[in-house]
């Protein structure tokens, strides 16, 4: 019998096996850890032995792409700026795709806010697309329909992590001129069960309907600050996160809870598997301090010559300032090396086994009680006199 994978950290779930089976015996299934792995049907299994070929995280080599260019980018328009996590760069590749009648993929939250891969086709839904989603997207059946797309002549922009693009490399087989790749820098996902579960939570907890969650809010500047959308008594309310008060948001940010095989990601390096890597120009400041940062900056590395290609079209939206690579990656961890595996994991995720969110959140809050009442009591504090004691430090710092 055929077997996808061993342990839980030689799968990615990029789904490139249950893409490419041809009697469709591939499904995605959740453990009870929570993660999803493909899993086949032997009934109907003629052992052809596709799944396994087209699997790149286990049998082909990570891309010899690297960085051709390195830019800092922020969008031109400031609407769709404020509406990005950081700089806006998903949303000019975007325009440019859809200004050629194409089609764009990306991570999407349905409507009961589970995080998919879906297809948008005009520039009203691109903001579907939008926003960091710190959590796995089932890719379903993406790659086929990215697939159908491009052998009809179509242009496609296929976003994602940089498994989920050497997955959808590897299931296409070849290139096509027709299709551009970006893959994000990305940390590692925790999974759509547990991140449900979190969605539950807040629902208990603001007695109200989660309809949306930006996880990178700009309403106070370009950060780490969230909000959740939710609809009370047939009103929409706003309320902000920041990591110190959500147990997800701080688990997420200091690696807790991430797949298996995201702790060895291979992927995590200066060898990029798309046209182009999008993310958050952290430490910017350092490396451009004439750079305005308030409204959000992005990193923009072009790995193919197909993506200098595009440079001057995407000047037509982005603001694009010269970096470099060894700039770029100074506070960018996951350009050097993937997440460190913390002993928390494991705490963590049986607490939620054997519990469910209320234990986890009853577990992180009891931890963090001292953090969490220091942080609410600042927050109380007036900005006007936050800026008046920051005056007041900046001057005896020069006496």
């Amino acid at each position: 019998m055929i077997e996808l994978f061993g342990e839980e950290n030689r799968c990615c779930n990029c789904a490139a096996c249950m893409n490419i089976c041809p009697k469709h015996a591939i499904a995605i299934k959740t453990n009870a850890t929570g993660f999803s792995f493909p899993e086949i049907n032997h009934d109907f299994c003629t052992e052809c032995g596709l799944c396994n070929k087209v699997c790149a995280f286990q049998n082909i080599p990570v891309s010899g792409n690297e960085p051709i260019a390195t830019y800092v980018a922020i969008n031109k328009n400031n609407d769709v700026l404020s509406y990005s996590s950081s700089g806006g760069v998903f949303s000019a590749l975007a325009t440019i795709v859809l200004e050629k009648n194409g089609i764009v993929f990306g991570c999407a939250y349905n409507r009961e806010m589970e995080p998919e891969h879906i297809y948008v086709e005009n520039l009203h839904d691109i903001k579907k697309l939008q926003g960091s989603k710190y959590v796995e997207s089932s890719i379903n059946t993406a790659y086929r329909d990215a697939k159908k797309y491009l052998m009809s002549g179509r242009w496609v922009l296929f976003t994602g992590t940089p498994c989920q693009i050497a997955g959808l490399k590897s299931f296409l087989g070849k290139d096509y001129n027709n299709l551009i790749t970006a893959d994000i820098v990305c940390h590692g996902v925790p999974s759509g069960v547990f991140f449900k579960e979190y969605i539950n939570y807040l629902e208990d907890k603001l007695r109200g309907k989660v309809i949306d969650l930006k996880f990178r809010d700009k309403s106070k500047g370009w950060g780490i600050r969230g909000k959740v959308i939710f609809e009370k008594n047939g009103h929409i309310k706003e309320k902000i996160i920041t990591p110190i008060t959500s147990y997800y948001y701080n688990y997420f940010l200091k690696g807790y809870i991430y797949r298996e095989n995201c702790y060895e990601c291979k992927y995590a390096c200066g060898n990029r598997e798309a046209d182009f890597t999008m993310g958050d120009y952290w430490g910017v400041e350092i490396a451009h301090p004439e750079i305005e940062t308030r409204k959000g900056v992005s990193v923009l590395l072009v790995n193919s010559k197909k993506g200098t290609m595009l440079i001057d079209k995407l000047s037509r939206y982005l603001n694009l300032t010269e970096s470099t690579f060894e700039q770029a990656k100074m506070q960018n961890g996951q350009l050097n090396n993937p997440t460190a595996k913390s002993k928390k994991r494991e705490e963590i995720l049986t607490v939620w086994r054997k519990g469910g969110y209320r234990a986890v959140a009853g577990h992180y809050y009891r931890e963090n009680k001292k953090q969490i009442i220091l942080h609410k009591g600042k927050m109380l504090i007036p900005q006007s006199v936050k800026k008046l004691f920051k005056r007041i430090l900046k001057e005896r710092a020069r006496v």
